[in-house]
């Protein structure tokens, strides 16, 4: 089958200024020397894009592979959008079909109409990485403004019109009994000893279900418990988003303690469940459900995948969920041996033992184990009340160094000040200068008597009581002694090594 030359003509409107689609066919004749042609004519359609009948009829027969080239009196006759031109000649290209375009001279069969081809396409490039900037530019700039951005509304939450700067948009209002279950979890979820497969238990022991109506899952409630949306945000929130390295939209006046926080992906950053870095924080229109503390807990805990024992798998042991094989990093199972004529035993036991290729590690006596480690306990929490104390009485001969300090500046600025009568202007510069200065030193000073001293986990005092009554604490404070004092037990038949948290 021989190919054709297509010539496509049209007018968006018969007027007396515009040529008519007779005339743009009679110059495209020109192009052609005796080929078989076929017309293609759109009357009364606009430029804007290429949703025209005759041009669809084009653009198949190009594709059932009837055209040789396409011939136009103008290149806006194809469309006046020039990224709508670059997908046509790329249509064209793969194709084979040449363009010619009478008006400018543009053929892609000869090398000038090549080049002039190239020069379109990257003018097209350029404006649809413009657009595209543009649209990226408008999204950050509306969501750092606290505009609902769209997606699915999360668990607990319903949507109702608002308004933010004068515009109209959408914001999260709580929804009672969802948001009841919600404080519920977190609550939950803060102590040290309960993971999120306990909480998935406590749903389903309760017949609460998503909305969908399918059961919760672990991965659901961790994306739950690590969205901000759900905090009441203060300034505690704003300096643990701060230390994590996240970028934050509003200054920290703006932390009231009322408001929940969008959590928008920074670019070329880590997931925000794994990393807070490089994230943008936005204060949200909307009533947070959970206070800071109890969020800051659960997303800490996330944050460092730290694993808290089961309260089911702690009745044998309190170094559950903690001790770890030295072989193979598997965890360690306390296991109780009943016995009729003597005591019951107690012994550790690995994971992976009976797995297929399984570890060989051998067992290890319970209670001995569990001596060794109470015993490091008390001395490393004895180290650490005394480290305590020290940097308590460093700290308070530092303050006295700032204070003294402060009180040298004080009666340098009172100097300078009875000089200013008799001052010229070199010497007045230079005393606003010395002025300043000084004073800005005296501010940090003063910043740094205010500051609290930080506490990490709970008081010396209240650990070293636990340990005082071991044998009648219960299990559940027995973990959380346990927690907060050690990060993981690595144990084998030759050693013990304890990572500590202090």
């Amino acid at each position: 089958m021989d190919l054709l030359d297509a010539i496509y003509t049209r007018q968006s409107a018969d007027r007396a200024d515009s040529i008519s689609v007779e005339s743009q066919a009679e110059f495209c004749k020109r192009e052609t020397v005796g080929e078989e042609i076929k017309l293609y004519t759109d009357r009364g359609y606009s430029g804007k894009n290429t949703d025209r009948p005759a041009f669809r009829e084009l653009m198949s027969d190009i594709e059932a592979g009837k055209i040789r080239r396409v011939i136009v009196y103008r290149l806006d006759r194809i469309s006046r959008s020039v990224l709508d031109f670059a997908n046509v000649i790329d249509r064209f290209q793969k194709h084979g079909v040449g363009f010619v375009s009478t008006m400018e001279k543009f053929d892609t069969d000869t090398p000038i109409g090549k080049a002039m081809l190239m020069i379109v396409m990257v003018f097209a490039q350029l404006e649809r990485e413009t657009i595209q900037q543009r649209v990226i530019d408008a999204y950050h700039s509306r969501s750092r403004r606290g505009f609902y951005m769209g997606g699915k509304v999360p668990y607990g939450f319903a949507l109702r019109e608002t308004a933010v700067d004068g515009i109209r948009t959408k914001m999260y209002v709580p929804v009672p009994d969802e948001a009841e279950i919600l404080q519920q979890v977190f609550s939950l979820y803060a102590q040290p000893q309960i993971s999120l497969g306990d909480i998935v238990l406590w749903l389903d022991e309760r017949q609460i279900r998503k909305r969908d109506g399918t059961p919760f899952s672990r991965s659901r409630i961790r994306d739950i418990i690590v969205n901000p949306i759900y905090v009441r945000a203060d300034c505690r929130l704003y300096e643990f988003f701060k230390a994590q390295g996240a970028l934050m939209a509003n200054p920290p006046e703006d932390f009231i303690g009322t408001n929940g926080a969008y959590l928008y992906s920074g670019r070329d950053e880590k997931r925000k469940t794994v990393s807070l870095k490089g994230h943008m924080l936005v204060l949200a229109p909307h009533e947070g459900l959970v206070s800071s503390d109890i969020w800051i807990q659960c997303r800490s805990k996330c944050l460092k995948n730290q694993r808290a024992a089961k309260p089911l798998k702690a009745k044998a042991t309190w170094l559950a969920g903690k001790i770890k094989c030295a072989h193979c990093g598997h965890a360690l199972c306390a296991k109780v041996c009943h016995c009729k004529t003597k005591a019951d035993n107690r012994y550790y036991l690995c994971s992976n033992k009976y797995h297929a290729g399984g570890c060989r590690f051998g067992s290890l006596d319970a209670d001995i184990i569990d001596g060794i480690v109470f015993q490091e306990m008390q001395k490393k929490l004895a180290e650490f009340y005394t480290l305590k104390k020290r940097q308590q009485e460093s700290c308070s001969l530092q303050t006295i160094k700032l204070k003294t300090r402060i009180e040298e500046i004080d009666e340098e600025i009172d100097a300078l000040l009875d000089k200013i009568p008799l001052a010229n202007g070199t010497l007045m510069e230079y005393i606003n200068g010395h002025i300043a200065a000084l004073d800005a030193e005296k501010k940090t000073l003063s910043a740094k008597i205010a500051r609290p001293a930080a506490e990490n986990g709970n008081s010396p005092h209240t650990l070293t009581g636990y340990l005082e009554s071991w044998e009648t604490v219960s299990m559940s404070d027995k973990l959380t002694v346990v927690d907060s004092l050690v990060e993981s037990i690595i144990a084998s038949q030759e050693k013990i090594q304890i990572i500590w948290k202090i």
